[in-house]
């Protein structure tokens, strides 16, 4: 295995540079590099590839492989199960040519510039000719890949393992059901914050917070970007970003709180002392979004964390408790009413925006959605949905990121990352009752930290998404928990 994860380490590295190339196109690149920065990463994404599905890997893997079958010993079963998760990678990588993934990695760099333009002149007709070079190569890639029954399945593969609209959609619709009336009981609170708090007030909190949650400035870097994400370069150099809204500055808290949650778990993947291997990876982006939006939810809009946390708010804040009362605050950090911005949305109403984003998807992978038609359905859907109005492209279909980088198949993972993180939690607190205590006297989140590190993190990709959520609370996925904990938190307010 030896020279197996030599190269794979190779591949690892080379992957860290192509990460912190777009890092740097977020954070750091001027505007007028958009175009070589494109030709950058997709020659180096080609290399990538043609690296992972030459000959020689192969020949490395097949090695590998007769030399674990004929082993005995304990660390035999995760051997061979590293080999399949490397086999089954490959084969899927195999299935596009390199000249498709080079062209494909280019148009999807350049379509992104110019989706960050559109959406600045809130213009849709400015996006539409690249987002529809986009979707026409998001179509042939699924083809080239194949599938049983739906094309859209043969995109999910590659964010979630194993799952396909048949799955699905029974479950999104279930979800749905329940939280269409869930959302006529729900109360909006005014936003408690009658002054401006400045970027770099909102910044020293968050830059206070990330060392609590476990990610210190020796190894984390906190940044500003058009769209809140993180990446990372290695289990010592963690990226992640964050937006200011001086109007509302929790937006860039929960963005914190959101990110941190990725990057503990990439932190702790894999149980295996060397690293990096095939097995020291996510298992999926519904398992890594359930990580993120436990912080976020779970944590970030309880009343515990908020005890804690409110004297040094109010300190970094440069605010009295008369400015911004507790109960106040509290309330709107669990306020719920329709919005039209995915990020901005509560914990309620946010899966709904998922939803309708995924059937979009569905229609325009697998029945012949136009893309010209997209603001109009996204319109339709906003009103049938949440009966709102939508104004102008930017606060409608261009406001997120993902299908310019060409990512159709990821939004679904949010909501399942939502789902997994009730479970997950449910879990946890069952076997801990003393944790919130823990958290309201000393702002202390190492026991979940810890445990999320041991039963989720660890395992890295020894078992499939569904295999770990079992392992980890005895049943299998169910939004069960989920309904459960969004309604104990909208009664809470009655």
């Amino acid at each position: 295995m030896s020279s197996l994860h030599t190269f794979w380490r190779e591949l690892n590295h080379l992957g860290n540079v192509i990460s912190l190339l777009h890092w740097d196109l977020e954070v750091m690149m001027p505007k007028d590099g958009h175009a070589e920065r494109a030709e950058q990463i997709a020659q180096l994404t080609a290399l990538h590839h043609k690296r992972f599905t030459g000959e020689e890997f192969l020949a490395l893997l097949d090695a590998a492989s007769e030399k674990a079958e004929a082993s005995e010993g304990e660390g035999r079963k995760q051997t061979l199960r590293e080999l399949q998760v490397i086999r089954k990678e490959r084969e899927r990588a195999v299935c596009l040519p390199v000249d498709f993934v080079e062209k494909f990695s280019k148009a999807k760099n350049i379509a992104h510039g110019v989706w960050m333009e559109a959406r600045k002149k809130q213009d849709f007709a400015e996006f539409s000719p690249r987002l529809s070079e986009i979707v026409e190569m998001s179509i042939e890639m699924a083809e080239l890949y194949g599938y049983d029954r739906n094309r859209y399945d043969a995109l999910l593969e590659g964010y979630e393992t194993e799952l396909n609209v048949e799955t699905l959609d029974p479950m999104f619709q279930s979800l749905k059901n329940s939280l269409v009336p869930l959302i006529n009981e729900t109360k909006e609170f005014p936003n408690p914050f009658a002054k401006k708090v400045s970027t770099s007030k909102q910044k020293a909190f968050n830059h206070r917070l990330l060392p609590a949650l476990g990610l210190h400035p020796e190894s984390t870097r906190l940044d500003e970007s058009t769209h809140p994400f993180s990446t990372t370069m290695g289990r010592k150099d963690m990226r992640i970003t964050t937006r200011y809204d001086e109007s509302d500055p929790l937006s860039s808290i929960f963005g914190v709180l959101h990110e941190a949650g990725h990057s503990l778990y990439e932190k702790g993947l894999g149980m295996v002392e060397e690293y990096p291997t095939a097995l020291t990876s996510a298992i999926s982006f519904g398992i890594h979004e359930s990580q993120s939006r436990l912080w976020e939810n779970q944590i970030g809009r309880s009343r515990a964390f908020w005890s804690h946390y409110y004297p040094q708010l109010l300190k970094d804040f440069e605010l009295y408790h008369y400015d911004l009362p507790f109960d106040d605050l509290y309330a709107f950090v669990n306020s719920s009413s329709p919005s039209k911005i995915r990020v901005d949305a509560d914990q309620i109403t946010y899966n709904l925006h998922i939803i309708l984003r995924y059937e979009i998807e569905k229609e325009l992978i697998s029945e012949g959605l136009p893309v010209a038609e997209l603001s109009e359905r996204w319109n339709a859907g906003m009103k049938e949905l949440f009966d709102l109005e939508i104004e102008n492209d930017a606060e409608g279909v261009l406001q997120d990121i993902h299908w310019s980088s060409g990512a159709f198949g990821y939004f679904p993972t949010y909501t399942l990352g939502n789902i997994y993180s009730a479970q997950i939690f449910h879990t946890f607190i069952e076997e801990h009752d003393s944790f919130w205590q823990e958290v309201e006297k000393e702002g202390d989140f190492s026991r979940l930290r810890n445990w999320l590190h041991e039963k989720v993190h660890k395992p890295g990709k020894l078992y499939n998404p569904e295999e770990l959520i079992e392992k980890v609370t005895g049943e299998r996925p169910n939004s069960e928990h989920l309904v459960k904990y969004l309604k104990t938190k909208s009664r809470e307010f009655f």
